[in-house]
């Protein structure tokens, strides 16, 4: 069993923190993953795209995100869950996770394998919030606040050092404003327009400075994200082509038929029967329930303790 730290905080190894560190079938969580392979291997599954984690290996899942194991040996390593009140609590909204990681939010999931150089700081900064979570007499949460910033920082740039762009600029803020409000409402707003009024600035303005940012125009990031979610509703839900259309506001599913096939080559029938919905989960499985009606994905609503 894992220590009995603040709320909204856990760390501890594979085994240590709930069954669902392994779990073989498409889940969710409602709170932030942070990993670190030291030693096995497997193939994990986040949003469709599998990740060989070998040591070692460093990466990150957001709220949201499916994910599952689609095979594995025995794994060593650390494992980080977070809520992301828990560094609001100390930083406001100058910390995101989400957005201090990349700023793509559909790349978040990205593996990130160590160089030699690059090991030895991080695996310090995990073994020092591991310390202090199993501190006799109890874990000072702003310890951990400050460790898990630095090491959110530290991801960052490892991030920045394989390509992404992280020059720290307005432009840079505005774009991350924008990729969190598309995360965040996508099913309410699907315009560049709506979005470039929620920020307070023009629809020119947010795509020269989201194309300056990201290598993407406002439109395609939008249409990424409407695929992904799409892809998740017909491979982890019961809800039929027209409901998933409807979820994803969409006029008429005849439209979202098109959409759908222009993006992924194939129709969303064609996709849902393509069975890559992964194994289904086990009977009873541990701390997890159906988000909603017409879902089937199990979803992990709370941390361990």
């Amino acid at each position: 069993m894992i220590a009995s730290g603040p709320r909204g905080f856990a760390i501890g190894s594979f085994d240590e923190l709930a069954p669902w560190s392994y779990a073989s079938f498409p889940h969710r969580h409602e709170f932030y993953e942070m990993v670190c392979v030291t030693s096995g291997s497997g193939t994990q599954v986040i949003d469709f795209v599998p990740y060989e984690l070998n040591p070692v290996t460093l990466y990150f899942v957001a709220p949201g995100q499916v994910q599952f194991w689609e095979r594995r040996t025995p794994i060593e390593g650390y494992v980080v869950v977070f809520l992301e009140e828990f560094l609001a609590a100390q930083y406001g909204d100058r910390v995101s996770p989400r957005q201090s990681l990349t700023l793509d939010p559909l790349g978040i999931g990205r593996a990130l394998h160590l160089h030699d150089d690059q090991i030895e700081p991080i695996m310090g900064l995990f073994a020092a919030l591991y310390r202090e979570y199993r501190r006799p007499g109890g874990a000072d949460a702003s310890v951990l606040q400050a460790y898990l910033h630095v090491l959110l920082v530290e991801m960052r740039r490892l991030h920045s050092d394989v390509g992404t762009s992280m020059v720290e600029d307005r432009s840079t803020a505005l774009a991350r404003r924008y990729l969190r409000l598309v995360s965040d409402e996508l099913l309410n707003e699907q315009t560049v327009r709506g979005y470039a009024d929620r920020i307070g600035i023009t629809p020119k303005h947010l795509a020269d400075v989201v194309r300056r940012t990201t290598g993407k125009t406002p439109a395609e990031i939008i249409r990424t994200a409407l695929t992904v979610e799409a892809k998740r509703l017909l491979t982890h839900t019961d809800l039929t082509i027209a409901q998933v259309s409807q979820r994803l506001s969409f006029d008429n599913p005849s439209y979202f038929g098109r959409f759908f096939k222009r993006e992924v080559g194939m129709s969303p029938g064609e996709f849902r029967r393509g069975g890559m919905a992964g194994p289904a989960p086990k009977r009873g499985a541990a701390r997890t329930r159906v988000r909603r009606r017409g879902d089937r994905l199990p979803s992990v609503t709370q941390l361990p303790t």
